[in-house]
């Protein structure tokens, strides 16, 4: 039981990691986006940059404009 136990821990440091690394992922590429949306680059050139998807952009500009929305109010 204590060797299960132990898996368990490892399985949830490893998770936790892989979860912080996507979370810096998706701040640089809510950065990088930004700069382009500033220069007026078209969709599909941002999909390719950023190597995403259309639903995954119009979901990284919602959070970008989240991120807008909160740091106005500040």
């Amino acid at each position: 039981m204590c060797n299960y136990s132990q898996y368990l821990v490892e399985k949830g440091k490893k998770e936790g990691i892989e979860e912080g690394k996507e979370e810096g992922r998706e701040e640089e590429k809510l950065a990088f986006l930004e700069k382009l949306e500033a220069r007026h680059y078209s969709d599909s050139q941002i999909m390719k940059f950023l190597e995403v998807d259309k639903n995954r952009l119009q979901f990284l500009r919602e959070k970008l404009q989240e991120r807008l929305t909160v740091m106005a109010d500040d």
